[in-house]
């Protein structure tokens, strides 16, 4: 082989070694500019995704205030039709204005595509609940009670009250189907920045300190999301004023607790108990004294129960505990522990008065033909004959 053809074969060599790295830098620049794009698109969506967090927060908290406002409403218009007295009407007026308040609030919260039908239609029962109630306190102020109760008679507010309580609802609803939209399309863009991340990871060692960086943001992205996740999870499963759990997570506790007892053979017992006189406590003292004695009751109560027993609020002033393991000897004791514990730790109202808050309880224990409803219904019944002999103790079901 000659000099120049060595020359032409070294430098056709030289030729497709460059063409080679040429293309890997314009894969790996492509890779770079892809996941530069996917990046900020991310960054995008997360940053709606905050924002629609942020306001999914804020339409559970206002349509909760819309649902509080138009009972106390409704509370207010009552208490003065059953008293004639003034100042009954304070939470009445106080109601009507926190329900404007908060419908206005819904309004800048809700898109008007995503649910002004909804707010249209929770306006308008909003409208024939307060037209009712004014008509009431109307006529009361006049003096006309005999019209003012056949008013009240007569009226379908309990309809209006549940119309209000779907809307709501409704509201809630498709609040909640706006932010899964948002969550299924920045999880579609995490994934796809994922690839790309990959892909430029291998595509050569120096983009290994681009692909740590990613995979940490990545990773505090996902936190952020699984905390945001827990908290909406943390609303829909507990009491807001307790904090224990609420009626319908405590049922499927419950239920699960049941089908393991089965499964193992081993006992399981359920209590309910309610504060008792609490209605006095309500109208002697105030509801915020009222709402601070719930949270006396139930502070003591977690106090006294295992690890693995769970109390919630099946509604008002009544609670029900599930007992895991427990024979009905045991669940006695536990409850019974409970009761003296009220009883020796009175609530204080303020500096220099008390207030003994005393609870009632039914114990019923989980048999072969029991199912949660009528374990549930057994322990209500002995709860109801625990209020029967003079409240205060602590009744094990027939």
């Amino acid at each position: 082989m000659n000099v120049p053809e060595m020359l032409v074969r070294r430098v056709d060599e030289l030729n497709g070694k460059a063409r080679f790295f040429v293309a890997a830098v314009a894969v790996m620049g492509l890779l770079l500019i892809g996941s530069s794009i996917v990046a900020w698109q991310s960054s995008k969506e997360q940053k709606r995704l905050d924002a629609a967090y942020t306001q999914t927060l804020r339409v559970l908290r206002t349509t909760a205030t819309v649902k509080v406002a138009t009972l106390e409403t409704l509370r207010g218009e009552r208490g003065f039709l059953l008293t004639g007295r003034p100042a009954e009407l304070q939470p009445y007026f106080a109601g009507r204005r926190e329900l404007a308040r908060s419908l206005d609030e819904l309004d800048r919260y809700v898109p008007e595509s995503n649910g002004h039908d909804a707010m249209y239609d929770l306006r308008h029962s909003a409208g024939e609940f307060l037209l009712h109630v004014d008509e009431v306190v109307r006529l009361t102020r006049a003096g006309q009670i005999d019209r003012a109760r056949l008013a009240v008679q007569r009226s379908a507010v309990g309809d209006v009250i549940a119309a209000i309580d779907r809307t709501s609802d409704v509201v809630i609803a498709e609040e909640r189907a706006r932010l899964d939209d948002l969550q299924d399309n920045a999880a579609r863009v995490m994934k796809t920045l994922l690839r790309f991340v990959y892909l430029t990871s291998f595509a050569g060692l120096c983009l290994l300190a681009l692909a740590v960086v990613a995979a940490i943001a990545l990773r505090r992205s996902f936190q952020r999301e699984k905390a945001y996740q827990a908290e909406l999870r943390k609303r829909a499963e507990t009491d807001e004023l307790t904090g224990v759990s609420n009626r319908r997570e405590l049922l499927s506790y419950l239920e699960t607790r049941m089908a393991e007892a089965r499964r193992l053979g081993t006992p399981l017992s359920f209590a309910m108990f309610d504060i008792d006189n609490f209605k006095r406590v309500n109208d002697t003292h105030g509801h915020g004294v009222g709402d601070e004695a719930i949270r006396h009751v139930v502070f003591n109560a977690q106090a006294t129960v295992r690890i693995n027993d769970r109390i919630g609020r099946m509604g008002g002033e009544e609670f029900g505990i599930v007992l895991p393991k427990s024979s009905e000897e045991n669940a006695y004791m536990v409850c019974e522990r409970m009761r003296a514990r009220l009883r020796g730790n009175p609530f204080a109202l303020d500096d220099t008065s008390v207030l003994l808050v005393t609870i009632s309880t039914g114990i019923a224990s989980l048999t072969a033909d029991d199912d949660a409803a009528s374990l549930i219904e057994r322990a209500d019944k002995a709860l109801y004959e625990a209020k029967r002999s003079g409240r205060d103790v602590v009744k094990l079901a027939a």
